[in-house]
């Protein structure tokens, strides 16, 4: 094992979750019990981590030593990383998480090439950011797959933290200066999540009255949809907006980010969490196989009136069945 590219991803995997460099150093005097100047050497590669100092390291900031491992012995299959961001209950480190992630957007502002590209059965936050009901209703679904439902909570005690409302306000402000961004959605994609919100009322988890502001949420969104799909531009930022719809479903949804040297791949997990990459192997391989399903969707964004009205209309049919709940 190449001793130097272990120590790169040692160094790479702590600096993902604390991305503050004097704290990163504090918090790494108190842990191993050395002097901040012995610290500092091993934060500038001048002095490895020991296999002991790596242990703890690994208990603390809940590194995968295996995914350390393997991506030092350079292995033919390139391991996809899951960001397990508590988002009901986070913590610093989610946090820190959080804020790497947007500074990486941030850099898209300077990048005139920049492109973001979701290939997608749930909707992104760029276009629910703002409709409170289906933000928490995000963050509701994630909540029952965590694994948390010793206790069972109904969706009006589900809440964001004001520090998680600020990050995803921010996070949408950037994904709008991303200068060219492609949205592929699943057919169904309305469907799955009435058939959520169908579910956790058949259950007594939502109350009618929150179904109800639920299926206005929803009306919104399309209404403001459907207007972005003819503009095709963002109203913020004059940046293209491209809107297909996948002729076929598609098993697990993914996207990638391509921003200046920041190439990132991701499969999504959970809701809200990622199973990201940031090997360019990796990258490429999905951006091939998006590009593949790109050439196979429909496009409903500026030219194609047709069938972005079809495909309109037969989501507001969709989502005014909660009326027949409801009724």
């Amino acid at each position: 094992m190449n001793k130097d590219l272990l120590h790169e991803n040692v160094l790479q995997a702590i600096k993902e979750r604390m991305p503050n460099k004097m704290n990163l150093a504090n918090r790494l005097v108190d842990l191993l019990c050395i002097e901040k100047e012995a610290v500092y050497r091993r934060l500038r590669g001048e002095v490895a981590f020991t296999f002991s100092e790596i242990a703890l390291i690994s208990n603390e900031f809940g590194i995968s030593l295996d995914n350390i491992i393997s991506s030092s012995l350079s292995l033919k299959s390139k391991p996809f990383q899951l960001k397990a961001i508590d988002y009901l209950q986070p913590e610093e480190m989610d946090y820190a998480m959080m804020e790497q992630y947007l500074g990486i957007m941030k850099a898209g502002r300077m990048d005139p090439r920049s492109e973001i590209v979701d290939c997608t059965n749930t909707l992104p936050l760029y276009f629910y950011h703002g409709h409170k009901y289906l933000e928490r209703l995000q963050l509701f679904k994630s909540l029952y797959q965590s694994g948390r439902t010793n206790t069972v909570k109904s969706f009006e005690e589900i809440h964001l933290t004001k520090r998680l409302e600020q990050y995803q306000k921010e996070d949408v402000i950037e994904i709008k200066y991303i200068k060219n961004a492609y949205y592929i959605f699943d057919p169904f994609i309305f469907q799955y999540l009435v058939n959520d919100v169908i579910y956790f009322r058949s259950i007594n988890l939502i109350s009618e009255e929150d179904m109800e502001n639920m299926k206005n949420d929803l009306l919104h969104l399309l209404s403001e949809m459907e207007q972005l799909a003819i503009s095709g531009f963002d109203k913020d930022t004059g940046n293209r907006i491209y809107m297909y719809v996948a002729s076929i479903n598609f098993d697990v949804s993914c996207w990638y980010i391509d921003i200046n040297n920041y190439h990132i791949s991701m499969l999504k997990a959970f809701v809200l969490n990622n199973f990201t990459s940031l090997d360019e192997d990796s990258f490429l391989i999905l951006k091939k196989r998006i590009e593949a399903l790109l050439r196979s969707s429909t496009m409903i964004s500026v030219s194609g009136e047709r069938q972005r009205i079809a495909f309109f209309e037969k989501q507001r049919e969709i989502v005014n069945t909660l009326n027949v709940l409801s009724a």
